[in-house]
């Protein structure tokens, strides 16, 4: 082993002044913080030095010394003897015979412990006794130490883990390693380049890690997590290079970086500091150290994140991590499989229909459907052991009622379809609380009226999600999305809602003032989270309301701050990013206030009006509200087809939105129970539904909530 040694005047000062203080004020330096502050708060010279020169000198001093010692403690094992009392050459004569005199005659010569790790080496030479099995016994311990020194974790994959949903993405990623860690030589020989490293994204609990560990145990190679290196500020160049020459050592071998996110974001984002800086550069420094060594193409760098867009860009750039494989939301097919997977050795019942448990867990996640199997099996073993019988507090069994055991017995209770929907019912999945919604109930039948925008939201939206091979084959490029505007109440957002629903589409909800922040760069960093998130889960809508509030006309304001957020959502709908599977539905009362750039083809160019329905419309709206409460039956009532007809078409309802035309069923049926709650005081029998007389008092008491619905058209586009 090459000696340590003080290379500069600076190393050799600090070496001195940790002596000084070592000695003179009996300090224990053996760290690199606990000798800065010794030396800042000492009256040296050092302390008015720069913080990053004086602390690498001081790492440097602190190996040296670490050395020393081991040098020290070597040189005590060649020389067992008690340290000579003379430099006599006859007394030390005398000593050695003396200690021959006192030698066991059973036990052979005692050996120098180096000199036997040496031979050791050596296949042919025997074993050399006591002395060699105290050695061995040292050298366990040894490594033990280091190993809870190191911030890398190794990890040998033997068994591969239940994985199902992400067939397709997982052959492609071992096709990729494959060729990266078996066959690398090819590369090298015939001047092929080769990945470095490869990222795995995908939301929070797709199965990301799962992928990694199937593949390497399908290669039969080691992990080396380095994902902890990050988190020792002053240990971190050293922990990194530990790791990589640990997986040089072992290579083939996979290096592993768990929410590349966090450990090296990009500049600006939340968690980012200077020590991150720090680490980029000496991770990049690393990885062209991978290239460049002998063993090229043996080690690969793998990386995981759920949000790829607060990495630092630096990290994905060619060399590094410059092939991305990203994990969407898994689609019905895909849970069907996670589920079935999951319950292959469960006792299921027979009406056990796994497919509509996936139709209804839409937007689950692997992680989410592991959840719901637990949540099922729970009610089964309730049932198993009559946990679910309660005594009530206080009662004089109540004690020995809890510290029952609970037994099974020989009873047998299979899984049923119940426990499974019970369980979607009461569980919250991840997505959901990052902004997703369920799909939303809302159909065509519901809203009425408003035929044109749905022929043209069947055209731009529901048929690309739907037929997407058709759409390819005529060459149709569909827009980025659509903008309803018109008065408030015209039921704008129920038709957002019935798209999603026809479409089967994952849903997320934008108020247009939540996505604003009054920090600089926030705003532009929630759209593209906002659209990484629509990515994960296509095919998706994202629905923005009040949507003037969220790209005003850019100089229009005294801050630059919606400028920037009109930029950031103007390349999230150019696709800067890729937006396939993605659709944006915006609602505004106010078109006249929104950036023009954001209109143009290729963007948000359908504009679609929701305007005051027509007389004819409105008896398609009353209709649907009052189908909506009363169900299907209520279509065959003479109310129905007459009654409704001739409120809708009342002079007085002139100018109703389709909000009015429901706020006048509401008055309608407030009255109703007024006139049976007076009957029943009178001891009178009253008709419990909607009469004429109801109908005339809401009709006398509703009035239009759009004033000048004129208004609202003359603004328009500009």
């Amino acid at each position: 082993m090459a000696r340590l040694s003080l290379r500069t005047g600076l190393e050799r000062d600090v070496y001195q002044i940790m002596t000084k203080l070592e000695t003179n004020d009996g300090l224990s330096l053996t760290s690199v913080s606990a000798v800065y502050e010794a030396i800042k708060h000492s009256n040296s010279s050092l302390g008015r030095l720069k913080k990053r020169p004086l602390q690498d000198a001081i790492d440097r001093v602190l190996q040296v010394r670490k050395h020393q010692e081991s040098d020290d403690s070597e040189a005590a094992i060649d020389n067992i003897q008690p340290p000579t009392e003379s430099n006599g050459t006859g007394f030390l004569l005398n000593r050695q015979m003396t200690k021959l005199w006192n030698l066991d005659s059973a036990q052979p010569p005692v050996a120098k412990r180096r000199r036997i790790d040496n031979e050791k080496e050596d296949d042919n030479v025997p074993d050399a006794g006591p002395a060699s099995a105290m050695v061995q016994q040292e050298k366990p311990q040894q490594s033990k130490k280091m190993q809870k020194s190191s911030r890398h974790q190794v990890d040998q994959v033997i068994e591969p883990v239940t994985m199902a949903g992400i067939d397709g993405i997982y052959h492609k990623l071992l096709d990729h390693c494959r060729m990266c860690l078996r066959i690398s030589r090819n590369f090298r020989h015939r001047d092929l380049d080769q990945s470095s490293g490869i990222l795995i994204s995908g939301p929070s609990g797709v199965g990301k890690m799962t992928l990694v560990k199937n593949v390497a145990a399908a290669l039969r190679v080691p992990l080396i997590s380095v994902a902890g290196c990050f988190l020792d500020a002053e240990r971190l160049e050293r922990s990194l290079s530990e790791a990589f020459d640990t997986a040089l050592s072992m290579a083939p071998s996979i290096i592993l970086i768990r929410r590349l996110d966090r450990c090296l974001p990009k500049a600006g984002s939340p968690s980012h500091s200077d020590h991150y800086a720090r680490a980029s550069a000496y991770f990049e420094k690393q990885m062209e150290r991978l290239s460049s060594s002998e063993q090229q193409g043996h080690v690969l760098a793998m990386a995981t994140s759920s949000m790829i867009t607060d990495i630092d860009p630096a990290m994905l750039k060619l060399g590094i991590f410059e092939e991305t494989y990203q994990l969407k939301v898994p689609d019905s097919a895909a849970r069907l499989a996670i589920l079935q997977a999951l319950t292959a050795n469960i006792d299921l019942a027979k009406d056990m229909d796994l497919g509509q448990v996936a139709a209804l867990a839409h937007g689950y996640v692997a992680s989410d459907l592991v959840a719901i199997k637990k949540k099922a099996a729970k009610s089964v073993l309730q049932r198993l052991t009559g946990c679910g019988v309660r005594v009530p507090i206080g009662h004089p069994s109540y004690a020995d009622f809890l510290a029952e055991d609970l037994r099974t017995g020989d009873k047998y209770e299979p899984m049923t379809l119940n426990d499974l929907k019970e369980a979607v019912r009461d569980y919250t999945p991840s997505l959901r609380k990052e902004g997703f919604t369920v799909i939303p109930s809302v159909t065509w039948d519901q809203i009425g009226a408003l035929e044109n925008v749905r022929k043209q939201l069947q055209r731009s939206i529901i048929g690309p999600i739907k037929q997407p091979e058709l759409y390819r084959t005529w060459h149709l490029t569909h827009p980025a999305g659509v903008v309803l505007w018109g008065p408030p109440g015209c039921g704008k957002t129920l038709v957002a809602q019935a798209v999603a629903n026809e479409a089967q589409a994952s849903f997320i909800v934008v108020n247009g003032p939540e996505i604003l922040n009054k920090y600089v760069g926030e705003s532009e960093r929630a759209v593209r989270e906002l659209f990484e998130r629509a990515r994960s889960a296509a095919p998706c809508i994202i629905f923005f309301d009040e949507f003037d509030s969220v790209v005003p006309p850019r100089g229009s304001t005294s801050t630059d701050s919606g400028a920037r957020i009109v930029n950031a959502l103007l390349t999230e709908l150019d696709g800067a990013q890729g937006r396939d599977g993605v659709h944006v539905i915006a609602t505004t009362n106010r078109p006249d206030l929104i950036d023009g750039a954001i209109l143009r083809p290729g963007r948000l160019s359908m504009q679609l009006l929701v305007d005051i329905p027509t007389p004819a419309e409105r008896v398609e709206i009353l209709r649907a509200i009052y189908r909506k409460f009363r169900g299907a039956a209520a279509m065959q009532t003479t109310e129905y087809r007459e009654v409704l007809a001739s409120v809708a078409l009342d002079a007085r309802c002139d100018g109703f939105s389709g909000a009015d035309l429901g706020n006048l069923h509401t008055k309608a049926c407030e009255h109703g129970l007024g006139r049976c709650e007076a009957a029943a005081a009178a001891g009178v029998d009253a008709l419990k539904s909607v009469t004429q007389d109801d109908w005339e008092y809401a009709l006398n008491n509703t009035r239009p909530s759009v004033k000048d619905p004129e208004s609202y058209r003359r603004r328009s586009f500009n």
